[in-house]
């Protein structure tokens, strides 16, 4: 039970209320997502050079180093290149009012229009940067099927998911605690 700072007690309905605040998710956007295939090159090149240095006695080859920059200096071009978007929750009531807006057609399996609520959605929960329903329609118009697939997961996932204390294992090893200590 959460308490109020001043009284001890617990806290009444209007406190709660003032102080909830909606879950947040981000989701990285790569916009040189054209280098992908000159990666994958280099790391192909980069796994036989690694191969053929293995079978020779003078270990790693100059080619293999050379190629292993050039991966790392793509990695590096491509975050660079890469800008996350924060997405925030919209109400339970913002999101059924969303889904009425935009009913299945007829003929969709679907529980809303699958050509429209998209785009609805992350326009609704762009939190950073904000979006028109427009902005968010040509952002999606310029992302691969795969992108927008993976970003309209999250912002379902965001809405349609509930939120728990989360517990890091990692954050436990590091410092050495448990999750009470």
């Amino acid at each position: 039970m959460t308490e109020t700072p001043t009284t001890g007690g617990p806290l009444g309905i209007e406190d709660i209320l003032g102080q909830i605040q909606r879950p947040e998710r981000t989701f990285r956007l790569c916009l040189r997502a054209d280098l992908q295939a000159q990666w994958e090159e280099a790391e192909r090149q980069l796994r036989l050079a690694e191969r053929e240095a293995t079978t020779s006695l003078a270990g790693n080859s100059r080619k293999a180093r050379d190629l292993a920059k050039q991966c790392r200096e793509l990695e590096q071009e491509m975050e660079a290149a890469t800008e996350t978007l924060v997405l925030r929750g919209i109400s339970s009531k913002a999101f059924s009012d969303l889904l009425a807006k935009h009913p299945a057609r007829k003929g969709q399996d679907e529980a809303f229009n699958a050509d429209t609520f998209g785009v609805a959605l992350l326009a609704a929960s762009a939190a950073t940067p904000a979006m028109s329903e427009e902005q968010a329609g040509r952002l999606v118009d310029s992302i691969t099927a795969g992108q927008w697939n993976d970003l309209f997961n999250t912002c379902w996932l965001l809405n349609r998911s509930s939120v728990d204390v989360p517990f890091s294992n990692a954050a436990s090893v590091t410092l050495g605690g448990t999750k009470t200590s």
